[in-house]
């Protein structure tokens, strides 16, 4: 049993030493479908699981047509969420899991050799990618909410000077630094271009990010291209509405904080005050004693 492992082991290190080492892998390995989009452009996946995606390619092109439907669509608005919908598939993504649960049982089987620890670690492994997911999701979601009173204020402004909504674009993209926000309305300017109207556009924004922040802000931005209203008008009530949220935001973290505290506090600082304060007292006692 023990030699199964080793066997596996050794199989899962000479591939990925390959891969590492930057040598040709085999033709039937990298012979991936037309119109695939290549994973070595997954900037935003870290750079283990950026490691894992051609050694897990076979596994990924047999699961892509056997993959059900419900899985692939909920997969995708995962991937969407945390912001690598363009460079993982849903299938690449699975074998990702896939790879990561056998190189930790092949670990854990080389290293302890009990068979509890080896499905303990291959759970691990599985979860790994999962869990990286959903912090990643989490991230962007409390950078877009930070970051969007700074760009709907950019676009009001730019509105308000005369300019179109592509012109605001196009200022608040060219000015801002590199975040979400930014290769959100990045691809926005895209849809534009390749001639999708502004309404799809705008509803592509708010599907792609899918926060409670930014739906208002795209429902009223859509209202007011169908009604011809004044987006300048509209950004302005958005611009003012999405400040007062970010300081209602501050004010509850700034109210909760306290109530946080109290767990480190309880269970680490009182029990080290209470022991500097009690020990002159119990040697003094001792000593006396």
């Amino acid at each position: 049993m023990s030699g199964l492992w080793i066997a596996v082991a050794a199989a899962v290190a000479v591939t990925i030493l390959a891969a590492l080492i930057g040598r040709r892998l085999p033709a039937w390995w990298m012979n991936i479908a037309d119109g695939r989009r290549s994973a070595t452009r997954a900037a935003e996946v870290p750079k283990l699981l950026r490691l894992l995606l051609p050694i897990s390619e076979p596994v990924a092109v047999w699961l892509g047509p056997r993959l059900p439907t419900t899985l692939r669509e909920s997969l995708q608005r995962r991937l969407r969420l945390a912001g690598i919908d363009e460079e993982v598939l849903p299938q690449q993504w699975l074998a990702v899991c896939g790879a990561s649960a056998l190189i930790a049982a092949a670990v854990g089987g080389v290293v302890v050799l009990k068979p509890w620890v080896v499905i303990g670690l291959s759970l691990l492994g599985a979860m790994m990618p999962m869990l990286w997911m959903r912090d990643a999701v989490i991230r962007r979601a409390q950078e877009v909410i930070r970051d969007l009173p700074v760009y709907v204020d950019m676009l009001t402004l730019t509105l308000e000077a005369g300019g179109a909504l592509s012109v605001a674009l196009k200022v608040a993209t060219d000015r801002a630094p590199d975040g979400v926000l930014r290769r959100a309305f990045m691809r926005v300017q895209g849809d534009l271009r390749a001639g999708r109207s502004r309404s799809e556009a705008l509803l592509a924004l708010g599907e792609r990010l899918s926060l409670p922040a930014v739906d208002p802000l795209v429902a009223a931005l859509v209202q007011a291209e169908s009604s011809g209203a004044s987006l300048a008008t509209v950004l302005r009530a958005q611009a003012d509405q999405r400040l007062h949220e970010r300081f209602a935001r501050a004010e509850k973290l700034a109210l909760e904080a306290p109530v946080k505290m109290l767990g480190p506090l309880v269970l680490c600082i009182f029990p080290c005050t209470f022991l500097v304060l009690a020990f002159p007292l119990v040697m003094r006692f001792l000593g006396e004693g």
